[in-house]
């Protein structure tokens, strides 16, 4: 981090006035401007391990007080107080969580009008060996899959030196970081997504990770829930309505994964994403049989109803109130 620095210039006067007696002694201070110096810069380096914060200190002195600016080894100045950074009241830095990608030379800046001094603090972590999304030593999660949607599996690896991170199946296949192929990808960051999960993909897959400093393992169970379309709606073999008057026909169903559904009504198809089948205003030419479909990938199910829709007339009426089927 090369810091470039301005030369000084005066920012504000101060003036005092006091009021003595004639004949009295006084003394009269002067307090002259004064450029900043930075103490503790014997702390030119700091060993951290992975995933724990550490404090980097920047105490100035001058005057004016100096203002502190930190840069981190990106070369950005650094906010008051992010997610990974917080800059004290004294001026101090505090790196939370520390990663890999955080190490390198910090530069604190004290400046005020007259002039100004940096303070280089290395930052490096420790070797170690790997570990698993935060959990330090072999591990296992439980995984519920559902079929033929995706499972991720995460596996977020950290370690120094950067470890190597492999995936192997529960049928022996082994993957590497990244990997494409079939319904299978490992991502960057180690994770594993497996589409359209099948009952076959159940087993134990199992994140490796090694390094120089030893290894680790995450194993994942999977389990794949799988069961075909049941429709639970109860529908009446005759449906009996009025002419004009709104009848909605309901159809819900179960299954994994979620079924599609939709309505065979007479002469054409209806598809709907709730279930839900509404007629506003029922003629006589609506009457027939409304049969509700679901379907996923592992099957079909249907139940049906025949819609008789009434003339109003005084010779023929039908005494049905407004229908919720």
């Amino acid at each position: 981090v090369d810091v470039l620095m301005t030369p000084p210039r005066i920012e504000h006067l101060k003036t005092a006035k006091a009021e003595v007696t004639y004949g009295e002694n006084f003394q009269v201070f002067i307090l002259a401007p004064k450029s900043p110096q930075i103490g503790l810069k014997s702390q030119s380096k700091v060993t951290v391990k992975l995933g724990e914060s550490t404090k980097l200190e920047c105490k100035a002195t001058g005057e004016p007080l100096p203002k502190i600016i930190w840069i981190s080894p990106q070369k950005d100045v650094i906010t008051l107080s992010t997610e990974k950074f917080e800059i004290m009241d004294d001026g101090m830095l505090i790196i939370k969580k520390v990663s890999l990608g955080d190490e390198g030379k910090y530069a604190c800046v004290a400046r005020n009008s007259v002039g100004g001094d940096i303070k280089y603090t290395m930052v490096e972590v420790e070797h170690q060996k790997p570990f698993i999304n935060g959990m330090k030593g072999e591990s296992s999660t439980k995984l519920l899959g559902v079929s033929y949607q995706t499972a991720l599996m995460d596996c977020r690896v950290e370690g120094k030196p950067v470890p190597k991170i492999w995936w192997i199946t529960p049928y022996g296949l082994s993957l590497t970081t990244p990997y494409l192929g079939g319904r299978f990808q490992v991502h960057q960051n180690g994770s594993l997504e497996l589409r359209g999960v099948r009952k076959t993909d159940e087993g134990t897959y199992i994140c490796k990770a090694t390094n120089a400093y030893g290894s680790t393992a995450l194993s994942y169970p999977v389990t794949v829930m799988v069961f075909p379309p049941r429709i639970t709606t109860t529908m009446p073999p005759i449906t009996k309505i009025n002419q004009g008057t709104p009848v909605i026909l309901q159809c819900v169903a179960n299954g994994m994964p979620k079924p599609d559904i939709s309505w065979t009504l007479p002469g054409r198809i209806h598809i709907s994403q709730e279930g839900y089948l509404v007629i506003q205003n029922p003629v006589l030419t609506n009457s027939g049989i409304y049969k509700c479909n679901a379907k996923n990938a592992l099957g079909t199910d249907f139940k049906s109803t025949y819609l008789q829709v009434f003339f109003h007339s005084s010779s023929s009426r039908c005494s049905c109130s407004p229908l919720l089927i």
